[in-house]
């Protein structure tokens, strides 16, 4: 471990340049639907169905003029290939808004503000829920979560509504039930994966992980435990598993740095150990690398 803190002396700890990688990811989705290129010209982004014209960049397609639209997905697509393949799953762990999100609820909400959780850097331990202050702590968190959902879920319907129009649909909710009920729905669902569905969503159901997975190379920024450094933890048997190794102490080599402190592994959102190697689960927020330079 001593190897390790002289060589990260000095340095940022990736926690802290991570929640500020989430704010300036914040301010510009907050800000974006609000920023104008000109007097004359249109949004940075806008896909109005009501106005039936795409904004890009400043620049107004109207209906006929969107055979633009498949070279913006195109692009889209070849620009998140691109990141995998130069640094891993960065935009999963400093940038995704389901990992944002889970740490407004779980690390601000639940933890720090709440005190549901004893500490941040223990992931794995749920709140006791038998307890009955914890019980209505819980209904705290999730009326608080509520008030984030329902403005990340405007923030995203005004890149299809116009900011101008906007908050007069809002006035006149009777006459723009859709919008409204597009608003409900997108925030139900935040309150239900943020909450209930948690890293879940990450691990079964997106796919951009399973695309990730055929993306990495040889020097894609990832974070790996080193053998050589810390000993052999699991072994690979003969069908492919891995199985932990019980008598860790007979594997370590000579000047092994790990002190099998495991805060690597009661750090890791999506719970996983990462000294079994490269998994799937593994979104790249580098929590790990952090714990084990304390």
């Amino acid at each position: 471990m001593s190897k390790v803190n002289e060589y990260l002396k000095g340095w940022i700890p990736y926690r802290t340049m991570r929640i500020w990688a989430y704010v300036v990811a914040t301010v510009i989705a907050l800000s974006m639907p609000f920023i104008h290129m000109g007097e004359s010209a249109g949004h940075v982004f806008l896909l109005s169905f009501e106005s039936k014209q795409l904004h890009l960049v400043g620049v107004i397609y109207d209906m006929q003029e969107l055979y633009v639209m498949p070279f913006v997905v195109m692009f889209l697509f070849i620009f998140i290939f691109f990141i995998t393949v130069l640094g891993g799953r960065v935009w999963c762990g400093w940038a995704c808004p389901q990992t944002i999100f889970r740490v407004i609820y779980r690390d601000f909400i639940e933890t720090t503000l709440l005190g549901m959780r004893k500490k941040v850097s223990n992931k794995q331990k749920d709140p006791d829920m038998s307890l009955s202050t914890n019980k209505i702590k819980k209904v705290v968190a999730v009326l608080l979560w509520t008030v984030f959902a329902v403005v990340a879920a405007s923030d995203f319907v005004l890149f299809f509504v116009s900011s101008e129009v906007f908050f007069d649909h809002l006035v006149d909710w009777e006459n723009h039930k859709v919008m409204i009920g597009f608003i409900a729905g997108v925030a139900g669902f935040l309150i239900y994966d943020i909450v209930w569905m948690k890293e879940d969503f990450c691990i079964y159901i997106c796919p951009y992980s399973r695309i990730q997975s055929v993306l990495y190379d040889d020097d894609t920024i990832m974070a790996v435990y080193s053998n050589k450094r810390g000993g052999q933890i699991y072994k690979e048997t003969e069908d492919g598993d891995k199985h932990k190794i019980i008598d860790k102490q007979s594997q370590l080599p000579e000047g092994a740095e790990c002190i099998t402190c495991q805060k690597c592994v009661s750090v890791c959102p999506t719970h996983i150990d990462i000294r079994a190697g490269l998994q799937l689960e593994c979104i790249n927020c580098l929590e790990c690398v952090d714990a084990c330079a304390v």
